[in-house]
């Protein structure tokens, strides 16, 4: 898959893609006082950089004013922004500068969009190479007079987006720093072991447990909503840890208890650190872009992921099914119920203690083992089973 933020991928397929979500951290150490309002007027932006700088600006205010995080201060962060142009590095920005830079211009109020940003192409080169030299799209700590920055790359393609599901640079940017506070701020879950990529296909993906997965899917895949009821959350909240629940029942790689099956160990430990980065960069998305109000959690039709929709498939090949199944969803199902929790009034910080969505879920909802097996039983009975299990059987012989 070609490396390219213009590409149809979402978050999850880039940090995928690109050797996976880094958790290293990033310097937060006190920004210069800049005044980002200066009465002076420049012309160090194009109209371009000004529309990127804007939907930065909302972003953090997104996260701010609907309080998506608590602790998570996205808009106190040190970035550096390097703009390319068919590949190449053409200028570039620093959001919340942590020193006086040398040779650095604060852009005025009629370019800085309320942000104290500088334009600094100094360490443009040096950022761009170290970029190739990684992932090609972002990394963490690069140092400018001594200070870390996290960096990141972006182009007109990535700025002005016209389909949702394209990831744009903002989102890739707050999704990205969220990993440095989580590598600050949670704590491992003791059963948590991530699979390596070239190992997924140990991963437990018979007929039934992805007949699960593809219900638990369909069960989600209508969110989020502009507006849902506590008791709304809660009814498909039970639904989620109830499909889960049995899926832990049934892993063939349990040894020794559910917690002890790649099913927790790995697949919940992603809901959680994947599930929660891109749960903030959703609902930052929703909020910043207009062709991404309505946007989804799960954006694919989760019994046709075989078939070829503009002109393009999910599921074409056996290593395909591993791939997504095996690690992709667990980005859309923990976002997902990590919003249904925090809908139902929960939360979300006491995540940070290493916490699954899963055993949240549990906690918070108290069913009995009747209920959970009424519950299952009553949505095996619904053509939503029999249309999972029609799904899981062509993928298994993909």
């Amino acid at each position: 898959m070609k490396l390219s933020l213009s590409t149809h991928l979402i978050p999850l397929v880039l940090c995928a893609t690109l050797l996976g979500c880094d958790n290293e951290g990033t310097d937060r150490s006190t920004t210069v006082p800049t005044d980002p309002n200066v009465s002076i007027s420049t012309e160090l932006a194009t109209a371009l950089d000004e529309r990127f700088l804007l939907q930065i600006k909302k972003t953090m205010d997104v996260i701010e004013s609907q309080k998506l995080w608590q602790g998570y201060d996205y808009k106190s962060v040190p970035q550096y922004f390097i703009r390319r142009e068919n590949g190449k590095p053409v200028t570039a920005f620093v959001i919340n500068p942590q020193t006086t830079i040398d040779n650095a211009q604060q852009l005025g109020k009629n370019e800085s969009q309320g942000l104290n940003v500088l334009q600094y192409e100094g360490s443009m080169n040096s950022a761009n190479d170290k970029l190739k030299a990684g992932n090609d799209a972002y990394d963490y700590d690069f140092t400018i007079d001594g200070k870390g920055y996290y960096i990141q790359s972006y182009s007109q393609d990535d700025v002005d987006i016209l389909d949702p599901i394209i990831t744009s640079s903002f989102s890739l940017a707050v999704h990205e720093v969220f990993h440095a506070y989580q590598g600050k701020n949670f704590k491992n879950n003791p059963n948590y072991e991530q699979l390596a990529f070239n190992k997924f296909s140990q991963y437990p993906l018979n007929n039934e447990l992805l007949s699960l997965q593809l219900m638990l899917m369909d069960t989600l895949k209508g969110f989020p909503v502009n507006a849902i009821s506590q008791a709304e959350a809660k009814i498909a909240l039970r639904k989620y840890y109830v499909i889960v629940h049995e899926m832990l029942k049934r892993d063939p790689t349990a040894h020794s208890g559910f917690q002890t099956g790649l099913i927790y160990k790995h697949g919940l430990g992603q809901e959680l650190y994947e599930g929660s980065a891109l749960y903030i960069d959703k609902m930052a998305s929703r909020n910043v872009l207009e062709v991404a109000k309505d946007s989804k959690f799960i954006f694919q039709i989760p019994y046709e992921m075989d078939k070829v929709s503009n002109g393009y498939a999910t599921l074409k090949a056996q290593k395909d099914v591993i791939d997504y199944f095996a690690f992709q969803v667990f980005y859309y199902t923990g976002a997902n119920a990590i919003w249904l929790l925090s809908q139902t009034g929960y939360d979300l910080k006491q995540l940070e203690g290493g916490i699954y969505p899963y055993d949240a879920a549990k906690g918070y909802l108290k069913m009995s083992e009747v209920e959970e097996m009424n519950l299952l039983a009553e949505m095996k009975q619904s053509t939503q089973w029999t249309q999972a299990q029609a799904a899981a059987l062509r993928y298994n012989s993909l």
